[in-house]
Formats: structure tokens, C-alpha cells, sequence
């Protein structure tokens, strides 16, 4: 049995599949951005071994969860599931980027340079990604484009675009350490998703529960799946190695974080 650890488990795909490995035996640790949330996510996932409370939109309690998380000891598997989709351009008071663009990008990249390496390391993408701008890329925290051109869904896709090239970047640093991948869940409606999403929660949760479980070929080099556990396909754009470093040179100097090799 592993020790999981789900970011953003308090409802959809995180809380389902945290419930599903919960029920199947495993040691499951949710993630919550507040105390009430925590508490509703605990009633709901009856057997969760406890719930780390942060807010993602915050520096320091994104370094604050890695600490807490670290003191636990090492998970052997973390799923990066937090996410934000539409929104206003609000922009965070210690980094002054879109709190979209830190939920989704910087938190992530941030517990991973600063948590225990886990043995499978998974980043929740979206299809998205593939309609994404990578020219938009160098204006990654919209300090050149300013609150008048925002555009949600645009910033959205975009996060995803930036996402997978983070994941594909940890996955060379750490061949042979740890297995990264990435997992496009499905259009589902749940809060993120909507009422109109036509695909099924259960077909995104199964694919978390196999990647969890290490159910599939962990020899592969940042592999990116769909629904069912089906291995999907990235865009070029995701796997340009000159995109990546410019992905991973940004966070860098935004955060004075660097990947550990």
C-alpha cells in the first residue's frame, strides 16, 4: 500500500479518487486551502490519514505546506491536483501574479523543488494545453500584458501548456528516480468544469487511481494520459526543450527556487 498525497482533494477529481484509493487501502492525505474546507473534505473522505491546510495563491504558505508535507516524511506519490479555471486577473500580494497562474503553475513548481522526492510524481494537465499560445510564454505572469487583455480561458490553457512543460523537465532531471507524468482528466462537470462537461468522472479518477497505483509503464519519459489511463499525446510545444528551459528559467527567478537534480 502507498502513502498519497492529493493537492486540492476537497471535491472533484481530487476528492473522488482520494475516496477510491482511501477504499482500496492506501494512506491518503488531503490538501485544503482552508480549516472549513478541511473539515468538509474530512467528513467526505471518511479513513483520510489528515488534510494539510494552504492557500496556493500565497509564497508562504505554498513553502509552509512543502515544509509541513516534508514532516511527514516521504510520500510515494503526490499528485499535483490544485487548480484554478476562470476568473479575474487578481493578482497576489507577495508576487503580484495572477492568482490563476500561481494556483495552477507556481505552487506546483514550488513543491516540487522544495518537497521529498515521491517515488511517482503526477501534475494534473488539461487537453487544453494543445489550444495554448507558447508565444505567450515569455509573458508568463502578465507583467507586459496588462488587467485590459486578460482573458481567462486564454491564461487557462496557457497554465496547462506551462505545466506539462514543467512535469517534462522533472521528468529528465529525475529519470530513474522517480516516474513524473501527466494526465488530462476530462471535461467533467465539476465545479471547474461546469454544468455542460460531457465526459465522465469516473473515466478522469480511474486514470488517477492507475497512476497512483503505478499502473502502467513507468519506464516511459513524462508521459501524458487521458481519460482511462489511455496514454494521450502532448503537443510539440510541450516536449521543445527551448520552451522548457524558458518555462523553468522564469520560476526560477520568480521564486529563487531551482529543481533539484
Amino acid at each position: 500500500m502507498s502513502r498519497i498525497l492529493i493537492t486540492g482533494s476537497t471535491d472533484g477529481f481530487g476528492l473522488a479518487a482520494a475516496r477510491q484509493l482511501v477504499q482500496k487501502g492506501h494512506t491518503v492525505y488531503l490538501h485544503a486551502r482552508s480549516a472549513s474546507r478541511a473539515a468538509e473534505a474530512e467528513k467526505a473522505c471518511p479513513g483520510a490519514a489528515g488534510t494539510l491546510i494552504a492557500d496556493f495563491s500565497s509564497l508562504s504558505e505554498t513553502k509552509r505546506f512543502a515544509e509541513e508535507a516534508n514532516a511527514l516524511g516521504i510520500f510515494d506519490v503526490v499528485i499535483h491536483n490544485a487548480g484554478l479555471y476562470l476568473g479575474p486577473i487578481r493578482r497576489t500580494e507577495d508576487t503580484q501574479v495572477p492568482v490563476q497562474v500561481f494556483v495552477n503553475v507556481l505552487a506546483p513548481y514550488i513543491l516540487t523543488c522544495l518537497m521529498n522526492k515521491p517515488k511517482r510524481l503526477i501534475y494534473i494537465s488539461s487537453t487544453l494545453h494543445k489550444i495554448a499560445d507558447p508565444n505567450n510564454l515569455n509573458d508568463m505572469f502578465w507583467t507586459q500584458r496588462g488587467e485590459a487583455q486578460w482573458d481567462a480561458f486564454k491564461a487557462y490553457c496557457d497554465t496547462k501548456l506551462q505545466v506539462n512543460l514543467v512535469a517534462n523537465v522533472v521528468a529528465k532531471k529525475w529519470k530513474g528516480v522517480t516516474s513524473v507524468a501527466t494526465i488530462h482528466p476530462g471535461w467533467v462537470a465539476t465545479k471547474l468544469g461546469g454544468g455542460q462537461a460531457p465526459d465522465s468522472l469516473e473515466d478522469g479518477v480511474e486514470t488517477y487511481v492507475k497512476l497512483a497505483e503505478g499502473d502502467y509503464d513507468q519506464s516511459l519519459i513524462g508521459p501524458y494520459f487521458d481519460p482511462k489511463g489511455k496514454l494521450g499525446e502532448q503537443i510539440a510545444a510541450a516536449v521543445d526543450e527551448g520552451l522548457q528551459e524558458t518555462a523553468v528559467k522564469l520560476l526560477e527567478e520568480k521564486t529563487g527556487l531551482k529543481i533539484p537534480a
